[in-house]
C-alpha cells in the first residue's frame, strides 16, 4: 500500500510540473538587456554565451558568441540557429516561454551584430519544449557587419513570413518553450574557415499593438510579401 501511494504521489507531482510549463505565462512587455550576465542564454551547440560588460546596443552589457559556416549545410533548408533561450535552462527568468497568443505578444525585436564580411539576414525560430514541431519567422533586414541593427519579427500566425515545421504556425507560437534566432548561410562563408562573433542584445517582447497601428502592420506585411513573390518570379 505504501509503495502505491508513493507511486501516486510521484505521477502526481510529475502531472504538476508539466501543467505548470504549459501554464506559464510570457512577461508581457518585457526587454532582456544582458545587464548583468548572460541570462543563460546559450549558442549553437548549446553551450553558455559569453557576456560583455560594455559596448551593446544599449551601451551596457550584452551576450555574445562564435559560429564557424565553413561547410555547413541543414536538411531543413535556412542557416543556422546562433542565440538560444530555452525553458529548460531558464533563461532570462522564463521571460519567453509561454502562449504567445493568448498571453498577447505582438512583437519580438531584437539588436544583433556580427563581423562576417558580407551582410547576414536574421531569422526567429520557436518550438516546444522537445524542440520540435516550431515555426520560423525569417526577417526582409539585411545587417552589414559590425553594426548594431534592429530586427523585428510580428507574432502573428498569418504571418506570410512564418513557416511551420511539422505542424502549424499557431500551434508553435502557442506553445513556446525554445525561442531560438538564428542566420542565413552565404554560399561565400560556408567554404570559409573562420570563427565569426555574433553578438545580441535588447531582446524584446512587445504587446499586441492598438487595432488602428496593428491594421497598418499587417498592410506592410502584405506589401513586403508581394514584393518577396515578385522577386522570386522574375
Amino acid at each position: 500500500m505504501l509503495k502505491r501511494i508513493i507511486q501516486w504521489s510521484t505521477l502526481l507531482g510529475l502531472a504538476f510540473v508539466s501543467t505548470a510549463q504549459v501554464a506559464s505565462a510570457t512577461t508581457v512587455p518585457y526587454v532582456e538587456s544582458f545587464s548583468t550576465d548572460a541570462a543563460g542564454w546559450e549558442n549553437s551547440v548549446s553551450d553558455p554565451l559569453s557576456y560583455v560588460a560594455t559596448g551593446g546596443a544599449d551601451g551596457g552589457g550584452y551576450a555574445s558568441g562564435n559560429f564557424n559556416y565553413n561547410g555547413y549545410s541543414s536538411p531543413f533548408g535556412g542557416g543556422p540557429v546562433v542565440f538560444r533561450a530555452s525553458a529548460s535552462d531558464g533563461a532570462s527568468g522564463g521571460a519567453f516561454v509561454g502562449d504567445w497568443l493568448t498571453d498577447g505578444v505582438g512583437t519580438i525585436s531584437a539588436f544583433v551584430r556580427h563581423d562576417a564580411p558580407e551582410a547576414l539576414s536574421f531569422f526567429m525560430r520557436v518550438a516546444t519544449p522537445a524542440n520540435f514541431p516550431g515555426a520560423v519567422i525569417s526577417s526582409m533586414v539585411s545587417v552589414l557587419p559590425n553594426t548594431w541593427t534592429e530586427i523585428s519579427w510580428a507574432i502573428d500566425p498569418l504571418n506570410p513570413f512564418c513557416t511551420p515545421e511539422g505542424g502549424s504556425c499557431a500551434g508553435a507560437l502557442s506553445s513556446v518553450g525554445n525561442f531560438q534566432i538564428g542566420t542565413n548561410a552565404p554560399v561565400g562563408l560556408t567554404d570559409d574557415d573562420f570563427d565569426y562573433t555574433l553578438d545580441v542584445d535588447v531582446v524584446s517582447i512587445l504587446p499586441i499593438p492598438e487595432p488602428g497601428t496593428a491594421f497598418l502592420m499587417a498592410l506592410g506585411l502584405a506589401g513586403l510579401a508581394t514584393v518577396r513573390d515578385e522577386r522570386r518570379i522574375g
